[in-house]
C-alpha cells in the first residue's frame, strides 16, 4: 500500500474568509451558507435524491461552522482513513483582494490558530503561511511563522492582485521589494513555495483578467534570477490544461517547459477532479502515465487534493483510490517520493521545525516513525 503525502490542502472556517470569497466562486452569499437551514436542506436532499453528494455538502457546511481545531481534527481523521501520512495545509490571506470586507478573524490571529491546530498533529500537519506582498510587515510575519511557529513553507496567490515578478512594473516599488526579499530568503533557506497556477480559484474582481497574474510564464524571469528556488506551480495549470498539455498555449505545457529548464520546479494535482469523473478518468490517467515516461517530469509531479475546497463532492479516500490506475512505481513517485523531495531540502526535517517541536515539548518518539526513517 502506498503512503500518500498531500502537498495541497486547506484548513478553513467561515470566520477565516470574507463573504466575497464565496461570491467569487459561486453566485451565493456566505450568510446563506452559514445558516443551519441551508445545511438541513442539503441533508434532506440526500434522502430525497439518493445517489447525489448532498450529504457531503452538508458535511462541509457543518465543518465551516466549526472552529479551526475541529476542522483539523476532521481532516486528520480522513487522512488516516485514506493512507495520507502527511499534509501541508496552505493558508489564505484575502484582506487585500476583498478590501471592503474583512474576515471575522484577522490574518495574524489566523496564523497563530493554524500553528496551534497543526501542533496537535506533529509530523502529520505542517502548514504553509500565505505571503501577500501588499501586507505591511509581510516578511517579518512570514519569517516568524517559518522560524518560530512550525510553518514548513510559503503559499503565494498572485491572482488576488499582484504580479509575481519583482521586476514587473505592474506592482508598486514596495510590493516588488517585498517579493525580492521573500525570494532571497526562501532560496537561501531552502523554503518550498506553492503558488496558485490555474485560471480557477479565487481572484480579485476589481482587476481585469486577474487570472493572468498567475500565468506560469510569469515565473521564468523569477527563476532566472533565483534558479535554486523550490517552486510548486499548483493545480498543474488545471486538469483541463494537463489533458491539453501538447498545445503550446496550455498552461501545463508552459509548466513542463519550466520543469525542464529549472531543477526545482514542481506541479501538484490538486483539484484535478477529471481524475475521478467517469467520462474523463481513463483519459486523465493515460495522459499522466505518458508524462511519467519522461525522467525529468516523473520526478516533479506531486500529489494534492485541495481539501476542503473539494470536500463537497470528493473525499481524500476518493483521490487516493483514483491513483490505483497508475503503475505502482508512478504512484509511489507522485504520492510520496516527489512530495518528499519538494517539501524537504536534502531529505531532512528542517532544524527550525525540530526546534519548534522541542520548544513545545514534542519529543522524537511523539513523531511518526516514517519521519525518522526518511528524514534523518
Amino acid at each position: 500500500m502506498t503512503d500518500f503525502i498531500n502537498a495541497h490542502c486547506h484548513l478553513l472556517t467561515f470566520k477565516f474568509v470574507p463573504d466575497s470569497f464565496f461570491k467569487s466562486r459561486a453566485p451565493i452569499r456566505e450568510w446563506l451558507l452559514r445558516r443551519y437551514l441551508t445545511s438541513f436542506a442539503a441533508r434532506i436532499a440526500t434522502v430525497v435524491l439518493p445517489g447525489n453528494n448532498y450529504d457531503r455538502s452538508h458535511q462541509v457546511l457543518w465543518l465551516l461552522r466549526q472552529n479551526i481545531d475541529r476542522v483539523a481534527e476532521a481532516f486528520v481523521a480522513e487522512m488516516r482513513e485514506s493512507g495520507i501520512i502527511l499534509a501541508t495545509p496552505l493558508m489564505m490571506d484575502f484582506e487585500f483582494a476583498y478590501s471592503k470586507q474583512k474576515s471575522d478573524i484577522d490574518y495574524e490571529n489566523q496564523v497563530e490558530k493554524i500553528s496551534q491546530a497543526c501542533l496537535k498533529y506533529p509530523g502529520e500537519l505542517m502548514p504553509f503561511i500565505m505571503f501577500d506582498p501588499r501586507r505591511p510587515g509581510a516578511i517579518a510575519l512570514t519569517v516568524n511563522a517559518l522560524e518560530n511557529l512550525g510553518f514548513l513553507g510559503v503559499k503565494l496567490y498572485p491572482s488576488l492582485g499582484y504580479h509575481p515578478d519583482p521586476d514587473n512594473p505592474y506592482n508598486s516599488k514596495e510590493v516588488n521589494k517585498a517579493l525580492n526579499d521573500l525570494y532571497d530568503y526562501c532560496e537561501a533557506e531552502n523554503i518550498p513555495i506553492t503558488v496558485h497556477c490555474s485560471k480557477g480559484g479565487a481572484y480579485n474582481k476589481a482587476i481585469l483578467q486577474s487570472e493572468e497574474l498567475c500565468h506560469p510564464a510569469n515565473w521564468e524571469p523569477v527563476l532566472k534570477k533565483h534558479p535554486e528556488l523550490r517552486l510548486n506551480l499548483a493545480h498543474f495549470g488545471s486538469d483541463e490544461a494537463l489533458l491539453d498539455h501538447e498545445n503550446a498555449l496550455s498552461w501545463a505545457n508552459q509548466i513542463l517547459k519550466l520543469m525542464k529548464n529549472f531543477a526545482n520546479v514542481y506541479a501538484d494535482t490538486s483539484y484535478h477532479t477529471k481524475a475521478l469523473e467517469k467520462k474523463t478518468k481513463e483519459q486523465y490517467f493515460k495522459v499522466l502515465a505518458e508524462l511519467m515516461e519522461d525522467e525529468t517530469v516523473a520526478e516533479r509531479i506531486i500529489f494534492g487534493t485541495d481539501w476542503l475546497m473539494t470536500r463537497h463532492t470528493w473525499t481524500e479516500g476518493d483521490f487516493c483510490r483514483a491513483c490505483d490506475k497508475l503503475s505502482e512505481s508512478s504512484r509511489q513517485q507522485i504520492a510520496f517520493n516527489n512530495p518528499l523531495r519538494f517539501l524537504f531540502a536534502e531529505g531532512k526535517l528542517p532544524e527550525r521545525i525540530k526546534k519548534f517541536y522541542q520548544a513545545n515539548q514534542i519529543k522524537p518518539e511523539n513523531l511518526p516513525m516514517w519521519l525518522s526513517v526518511f528524514l534523518a
